[in-house]
């Protein structure tokens, strides 16, 4: 009878000889091999134990895949030093998988006929306390958290030593440990940050929070922690509010002609005081002596939404708003404005534009005589034909002519225009154009 011994190591020993990986785990977190004082060594498969009951699982496997085959468990008893504990035997199986179990060597024998394979690992199984997350402080800067969790070193016996005290670390100071935090709130991650654990014994990990996020009424916060074994633990919820203000709004339409009726819409956050400043024209700012030089209104709107403001001349203009709340450790206080997000108010400047050639012909295309025109004060416009009749006069920048001289089509040919208009600029920008163009009839 030939039997072979051997201690799984990793899924490359599974892949390169099969024959001679009888266990695996494949609900463990975390692996590795025992550092035993002399070999051959043993497989070490660590568990999330999230409830410390013992939650291991080995699985074994016969070397053919067929059924027919006995495995026979054991588990190693410290004081005997040998596997003198019986688990369990499942006969006729083609592969056996223990479940729940408590920390501890566990060998399988796996026997059919003549041939006897033989296979042994270690469970672990990791019930770390969860870690604690503390609310230290509420100011206007946001919410300052402390969260705290001391990681399990996780040992097993050196069997090889002959000492049943002798106990080794998984995870010794040549590997890397690194503990990962996680805090959430509204179940979605806010901040992260990583420790490297320190020498052996470990000691309690901390670490600092800011959620620097304006919100109103009361959120869930929690910490998870992810441990050098890559298991997963949860922290008691934590409930509250913040202090923490922030100002916000937005204006419709962002950009248009003169005179352009802007609405804003206060999307401000834990404020109950707002001081709105509505700013001249980018190139002017420069120039004012006080805060009120600057201003296009008479003081500063103290309210939550200043009415529609409309503003009659073209330019560049940004608006400001300043935020506030009191609170008991005194005002906390924000700023929002669009110069600095660089998305100012444009008011189009004037413009006078005449096209050159007009086909009223009823397609629906080109069949007015329009100018096109913005940002207007005053605009006059009159069509004169060859003999110098005047055929067509209108004040409206948005009227033009239909190509219809008292009811009848006008002769195709060439006409004469002569526009006058007067741009919303505060300096006052004047237009005077005279000239022809043709109209023709398809």
């Amino acid at each position: 009878m030939t039997i072979f011994r051997c201690a799984l190591l990793v899924i490359f020993a599974v892949l390169s000889n099969p024959i001679f990986s009888q266990i695996t785990a494949p609900t463990a977190s975390y692996s590795s091999a025992t550092h035993y004082t002399s070999p051959p060594q043993d497989d070490i498969f660590v568990f999330c134990d999230n409830i410390g009951a013992g939650v291991g699982e080995l699985k074994a496997v016969s070397n053919d895949g067929t059924s027919g085959w006995t495995f026979t468990w054991m588990k190693w008893d410290s004081g005997a030093a040998d596997f003198t504990i019986p688990v369990i035997i499942e006969n006729n199986q083609s592969e056996s998988v223990l479940t729940n179990l408590s920390d501890g060597l566990y060998r399988v024998v796996v026997e059919k006929g003549l041939e006897t394979f033989e296979d042994q690992a270690w469970v672990l199984n990791n019930a770390n306390a969860n870690p604690s997350l503390t609310l230290i402080l509420m100011d206007c800067v946001g919410l300052h958290f402390v969260a705290s969790f001391l990681p399990v070193d996780l040992k097993y016996n050196d069997i090889r030593s002959g000492n049943p005290n002798d106990l080794k670390s998984v995870l010794d100071e040549t590997t890397d440990r690194v503990v990962k935090f996680s805090m959430l709130r509204n179940s979605e991650v806010i901040l992260s940050a990583a420790e490297s654990l320190g020498v052996l014994p470990y000691l309690q990990t901390n670490k600092s929070f800011i959620d620097l996020e304006a919100f109103e009424g009361e959120r869930p916060y929690v910490v998870v922690v992810q441990d050098q074994y890559n298991c997963v633990f949860e922290s008691v919820t934590i409930m509250t509010s913040t202090d923490k203000v922030k100002a916000e709004f937005s204006v419709d339409p962002m950009a248009g002609e003169a005179p352009l009726e802007v609405a804003f819409d206060n999307k401000s956050v834990n404020a109950d005081d707002f001081e709105w400043f509505l700013y001249q024209d980018f190139d002017r700012i420069a120039n004012a002596t006080t805060v009120e030089d600057s201003l296009l209104v008479d003081g500063i709107i103290t309210d939550e939404g200043p009415i529609d403001y409309t503003y009659l001349h073209p330019g560049n203009y940004f608006v400001k708003l300043i935020a506030s709340s009191e609170n008991v450790d005194g005002t906390c206080i924000d700023e929002f404005n669009f110069k600095k997000e660089g998305t100012p108010i444009v008011v189009d400047t004037s413009l006078v534009q005449v096209p050159n050639v007009f086909t009223p012909n009823g397609d629906g295309r080109n069949d007015i005589f329009r100018v096109k025109s913005q940002s207007l004060k005053s605009f006059s416009a009159t069509i004169i034909n060859r003999w110098g009749r005047v055929v067509y006069e209108w004040k409206d920048p948005e009227g033009g002519w239909n190509g219809k001289v008292n009811g009848k089509w006008a002769t195709p040919g060439t006409y004469f225009y002569v526009i006058t208009a007067t741009g919303r600029e505060e300096q006052k920008k004047k237009y005077t154009k005279k000239g022809s163009f043709m109209l023709i009839r398809k």
